[in-house]
């Protein structure tokens, strides 16, 4: 399956999502003028790793990292569906570990993420992490 990689820009976060390496990471700020428009590539790569996944299996751990400075309300809920579809896939992979990350002392994006997982309906376990490292 391709890779995905979306450079950081002013208002929208890096992206990678590899699968040969196990990797799906998301950071930055996250406020696109068109955030339906940005998280489309996304969302397509994660159901065509579904289906992938459904039908062959991913025996080795998948890592997903999320970590933003700053997002938008509108992003918030394309963040709700994001880890809709990683729980779904849960089921056919082998291991998913989840971060959460946030700057040190940034409790408000702490506590978003926390939000996130529930709002989301995240079954499989995840972590909060302080990180100095965008």
């Amino acid at each position: 399956m391709d890779k995905l990689i979306i450079s950081a820009r002013r208002d929208s976060p890096e992206v990678i999502l590899n699968s040969a390496e196990g990797l799906f990471s998301i950071k930055g700020i996250c406020h696109p003028e068109n955030v339906t428009k940005f998280f489309e590539p996304v969302m397509a790569w994660l159901d065509e790793f579904e289906n992938e996944v459904t039908n062959n299996g991913y025996g080795k751990e998948f890592k997903v990292v999320l970590y933003f400075k700053y997002f938008n309300s509108a992003t918030y809920k394309y963040l709700i569906s994001l880890l809709q579809k990683i729980q779904s896939i849960s089921q056919y992979a082998k291991t998913i570990n989840v971060e959460w990350r946030f700057e040190r002392e940034d409790e408000e994006m702490r506590e978003a993420g926390i939000e996130l997982f529930e709002f989301s309906g995240m079954k499989i376990p995840y972590v909060c992490i302080e990180s100095d490292e965008l």
